[in-house]
């Protein structure tokens, strides 16, 4: 029964399949989101321990945080679509003119939804078994990126961890972009505008991350490079690390990022992992249920022919 549905499968629309991996597709390691959704009836969940060393050079204050990052991800009703809650715990402790303060809360929350707008149709083509150089060789057409848009809000902010007072409630959106341009090389670009309805909130960033799957295919590297401008914090930061993936559904990870600035100067490391519940075949069975249906032909039963009866026989 299973290899009728696969076979069936292959007949769907493209949208149909457009999104789902056999294998887990984590947004770990590092801070940017891929344009694609993790799938109907996907239950995805994304995490790490967190440690993170803060100097200040104007105020002469050192933190010292840790805490826990986390990520929840289930697709709903389309493939394209997916709904996120994520948000940061943290415990830290301050050292500022021979005092110190300790904390320990959530720094920010915030929930929304992606929508996969565009995805190249070339990707979804079969490799050429013929030739090694066409499967690997890089093409311009490969530069075509598929593009997604996520709207949210920030819910909750910890007044602690920010400069000026934020509201209780504030939007973010990103524009996202995920090119393939070689076999086994990803590249995902984020564009965010966060909390801009007021000015002295208000605060751009952009991420690109490199991922390069290795030939044996469970172990991946990646470099990520995010900038962040805003009124009262700016900074560049540079995030290295790698992912192994140790089943279908299970993904470890670890990275390390240092910042360029020196209000603070920071340096931080975070070792993750990625699982999901993944129930998408009945979401895939109940589509192929909705399209294949058994339609019933009504008979219409003939009449029955009457009988002749025998005439009888003029001999006149």
């Amino acid at each position: 029964m299973n290899k009728i549905y696969l076979l069936l499968l292959s007949l769907l629309p493209y949208t149909m399949v457009g999104q789902y991996t056999d294998i887990i597709n984590s947004n770990l390691p590092g801070n940017s989101q891929s344009a694609y959704a993790v799938g109907p009836r996907v239950l995805q969940m994304e995490g790490g321990l967190w440690y993170e060393h803060n100097r200040h050079k104007v105020t002469q204050t050192e933190m010292h945080y840790a805490g826990i990052n986390y990520a929840v991800r289930y697709g709903f009703f389309r493939e394209r679509l997916e709904a996120m809650l994520n948000g940061t715990l943290a415990y830290d402790k301050t050292l500022a003119h021979n005092t110190t303060t300790t904390h320990f809360g959530f720094v920010n929350n915030t929930i929304g939804a992606k929508y996969l707008l565009f995805k190249p149709k070339f990707l979804d083509e079969e490799p050429n078994i013929y030739s090694w150089k066409a499967n690997n060789a890089l093409r311009w057409r490969n530069m075509i990126p598929s593009v997604a848009i996520y709207v949210g809000a920030n819910f909750l902010p910890n007044q602690r961890y920010y400069y000026e007072r934020m509201d209780v409630i504030s939007p973010k959106v990103a524009a996202i972009f995920q090119m393939e341009p070689m076999p086994r090389i990803v590249l995902v670009g984020n564009l965010i505008a966060d909390r801009f309805i007021k000015k002295e909130q208000t605060e751009y960033s952009y991420l690109l991350t490199l991922t390069h799957n290795l030939r044996n295919g469970w172990f991946s590297i990646f470099a990520e490079q995010q900038g962040i401008y805003g009124n009262n914090y700016s900074d560049q930061i540079t995030r290295l690390g790698a992912a192994y993936i140790a089943n279908a559904d299970l993904q470890l990870n670890a990275d390390l990022g240092v910042g360029w600035n020196d209000t603070p100067q920071r340096y931080m490391i975070l070792v993750g992992a990625s699982y999901r519940i993944d129930k998408h075949n009945g979401f895939i069975k109940k589509k192929l249920k909705e399209k294949i249906k058994t339609t019933k032909i009504s008979r219409k039963k003939k009449p029955k022919k009457k009988k002749k009866k025998d005439e009888p026989i003029d001999f006149d």
